[in-house]
């Protein structure tokens, strides 16, 4: 008796119009038509595409199914209908091969596609009519709502900025300041052009310390939107957030809709004045960060506090005669009203001195050092398993369209077909192709960014070869021992303790721990 998993999808069109009862219905169609045809149901999985479409890959429950195929544990998906599995071409060939390489069949229950040359047409075609159907939605919702905000509606699909409503008004949707969260943006302006009344200006990631400190809670949790929270978790501001507060027209007067940056009045939280302070603040911010990073910090952006786990900053010193000195600390020290023990400056030579010192040992060892990276380029290669065998399966069917493309020019002079259908194959190979090429585009660029190749491994290894020939000039070369602390992703957390620095260090390959005293007194 063949195993069946039930799947369903909803869309947000399909819970606007239905109300959530959609995904109910799919599901008791494929349970009728699972008893019917004598299936034992193993699983019944459903989703919610929560605002990604028909045509995303990535979704919890077609993944679901998909590992399950993997692992033999059921034989046939049995889905309602083609475009409840994809309304995208390229996304329902993947899938079906995927399937298909794990001994799984698909049925829809509303249309029946046998395993022939032209079951596999009729059932493509309708795949491209879904593709078409779903672009022609997308392009005149896209006008729609572009003509509307030219008439000075403001769209913002259901999510207003912090610091506003969604409204109606008169049947047009407008925007009405929320007083509460009005008073936190204003709060923030404030504190980046003036400061607090005990201080200076403040920056970006300061200002995020202090609403997070103070309680205030982020937009994702007054909208409930827990998919869009930091990863840090709820009510935590992070400096990105401050950043587009701060960028955002909006509370100035004008909101702007889509690519086209269409403008649309609405209420201002802030005066122009305001806003434009803001901005000139922000060019001073950037210039003035430029001017001081001409001291070298080798770890810079790569240090934690071991306490509170913000992140160090970096401050020159200068003494009588002119000498720099430079201190990683943590950010706390700029701003009383956040606790942390961590008050402690750490001087950047001899932090940085006990970091490279640490990867001169990794790097004069090359069997060692060889061993742990082919470790670590198995780990992500297992990581990556599932990448690279759809990889191969789009390999595999862009090998055989193309060959089919090829032939179909003889089998038209042999006379199998009318010249229509040669142009309707041609054209359906051609969107195939097509689409397999996009996917392969996306997983490629997925797979370099997360993977750790041999192209990787082998600049690692060459890199430490040349310091090796010669240690002594990379010594006094900052640039190649920056270079390295990014190749090997080091980041580092110390800490003060009993009269004693260290730092707790890691990088692509581990852990370690580390003492911090002066490079003068190392033997």
């Amino acid at each position: 008796m063949a195993r069946a998993v039930l799947y369903a999808r909803v869309s947000g069109n399909d819970r606007a119009k239905t109300g959530g009862e959609n995904i109910a219905d799919q599901l008791r169609l494929c349970h009728k038509y699972a008893t019917e045809h004598g299936y034992t149901i193993v699983a019944e999985l459903q989703e919610d595409d929560r605002g990604a479409s028909g045509a995303t890959f990535d979704l919890p429950g077609l993944s679901e199914a998909a590992n399950m195929a993997r692992g033999g544990q059921f034989d046939v998906l049995v889905v309602r209908e083609l475009d409840r599995l994809s309304r995208d071409l390229a996304k329902q060939l993947i899938v079906e091969q995927e399937l298909k390489g794990a001994g799984v069949s698909i049925e829809y229950v509303l249309y029946d596609f046998p395993d022939t040359p032209e079951g596999r047409l009729n059932k493509n075609l309708r795949a491209m009519l879904a593709e078409y159907e779903r672009e022609k939605i997308r392009e005149r919702m896209m006008r729609g709502r572009e003509r509307k905000a030219r008439d000075g509606e403001a769209m913002t699909h259901g999510f207003a900025p912090y610091g506003y409503r969604h409204v109606k008004q008169d049947g047009r949707a407008t925007l009405e300041i929320d007083d509460t969260q009005a008073s936190v943006v204003r709060r923030i302006f404030r504190w980046y052009t003036e400061g607090d009344g005990t201080r200076g200006p403040m920056g970006a990631p300061t200002i995020a310390d202090r609403l997070t400190a103070d309680g205030v809670p982020t937009w994702a949790d007054l909208n409930d939107a827990g998919w869009m929270r930091t990863v840090r978790g709820s009510g935590v501001w992070c400096r990105s957030v401050v950043h587009k507060i701060l960028k955002n027209e909006t509370y100035a007067g004008t909101f702007r809709y889509g690519g086209a940056k269409i403008p649309v009045k609405v209420p201002a939280i802030i005066p122009t004045e305001l806003f434009e302070a803001a901005q000139h603040q922000s060019r001073k911010n950037f210039q003035r960060a430029k001017r001081n990073t001409k001291h070298e910090y080798l770890m810079q952006y790569h240090l934690r506090c071991s306490v509170c786990g913000r992140n160090l900053r970096t401050r020159t010193h200068y003494t009588p005669v002119g000498t720099a000195r430079g201190y990683y600390y943590c950010q706390t020290r700029d701003d009383t009203s956040i606790s942390c023990t961590n008050s402690h400056l750490y001087r950047t030579e001899r932090l940085d001195a006990a970091v490279w010192e640490w990867l001169r040992g990794l790097l004069t060892n090359p069997a060692d050092l060889e061993r742990s990276l082919r470790q670590y380029q198995e780990e992500r290669e297992t990581l990556l398993a599932p990448v690279n065998d759809e990889l191969a399966i789009i390999e595999g069917m862009t090998r055989d369209i193309r060959a089919k493309r090829k032939r179909l020019l003889d089998i038209y002079l042999e006379g199998a077909f009318e010249r229509d259908e040669l142009d309707q194959r041609k054209q359906q190979y051609d969107t195939e192709l097509r689409k397999l090429n996009e996917r392969q585009t996306f997983l490629e660029t997925q797979k370099a960014e997360h993977g750790f190749d041999e192209d990787r491994l082998q600049s690692i290894l060459e890199f430490a070869r040349v310091i090796r020939a010669g240690i002594e000039l990379a010594d006094q070369d900052f640039e190649r021992r920056r270079e390295l602390v990014e190749l090997l992703e080091v980041t580092g957390w110390p800490s003060f303790e009993n009269g004693e620095e260290s730092l707790t260090v890691q990088w692509v390959l581990g852990e370690g721990r580390l003492s911090i005293v002066d490079p003068g007194t190392r033997n």
